[in-house]
């Protein structure tokens, strides 16, 4: 883990949107990104972009890396002194602060795997605390920077149709754990989880490779029933691996028993 920043980010984040006019999910906008305009790839210099595990995911699985090294070179990583839970944030360090996946007149070198954010704007969501048995409530935000024109197409949308064609809905479906996690009671405040823990739960939601190997290479499945089915889906895919890792932090971090411990015999 790197930094040591003081602000709860879902905090910061809500605070900026809450200034926004809001949306209904019926409400109709008009808005196109295309590289004919002007304004092509502005909104990838300075962007200031927190990732989500999924978007960890998906982001070093397109660059052919290792999670380990993907949160090494393109990401800052920190636990805020008044957030009790990991924050991931991209690192934009080229010219003119750069989203290091933009490639220039191409635009998005990631495209297919953009983050959440990214897919989602110029609609924002910020999200309030669900339950274990209900998921968290949506209020969507109209983003309208100065530098973008493209509020001035003719391309009618709304945010359902919107999320629809830029494949928002799956990455919420993910995304939905941490948000839980973020306001959950007893992960919410400083100090909440020890080095141990807070190494635990950073590994299992971002570091999925060594996660992985976490499972497999130690006594884990010595101790834990795990049956063949998804442990050959977990060797496979990182999506069912982080399911897995949603499983384990509810078990091992939140109390709630998810896994059943074998018996010695």
């Amino acid at each position: 883990m790197t930094d040591n920043k003081p602000a709860n980010p879902l905090f910061a984040v809500h605070g900026t949107l809450e200034k926004l006019p809001t949306l209904n999910l019926d409400s109709t906008f008009t808005f196109r990104c295309h590289k004919g305009i002007a304004c092509w790839g502005e909104c990838c210099h300075n962007p200031d972009l927190f990732l989500t595990p999924y978007d960890v995911l998906r982001l070093k699985r397109a660059r052919g890396m290792t999670s380990q090294d993907f949160l090494a070179r393109h990401t800052v990583h920190y636990i805020g002194e008044d957030f009790g839970l990991p924050v991931v944030k991209l690192k934009c360090d080229g010219p003119r602060g750069a989203c290091p996946f933009f490639a220039g007149a191409e635009g998005c070198a990631v495209y297919n795997d953009r983050p959440t954010s990214c897919r989602a704007y110029p609609v924002g969501q910020a999200a309030s605390s669900g339950s274990s048995t209900a998921n968290s409530a949506t209020v969507l935000f109209r983003i309208e920077e100065d530098h973008c024109l493209g509020w001035r197409e003719k391309d009618e949308w709304t945010p359902v149709t919107w999320f629809e064609n830029e494949g928002v809905l799956q990455y919420n479906d993910y995304n939905e754990f941490v948000i839980r996690l973020a306001f959950h009671p007893r992960l919410g405040a400083p100090g909440a989880l020890d080095e141990r823990k807070m190494g635990m739960l950073f590994m299992a939601l971002y570091d999925l490779d060594r996660f992985r190997e976490f499972v497999l290479s130690t006594s884990f499945l010595d101790k834990f029933m795990v049956d063949e089915g998804e442990l050959e889906a977990i060797r496979a895919k990182d999506e069912a691996l982080l399911h897995f890792a949603a499983r384990w932090i509810n078990h091992s971090i939140l109390g709630v028993k998810s896994f059943d411990v074998k018996t010695a015999h």
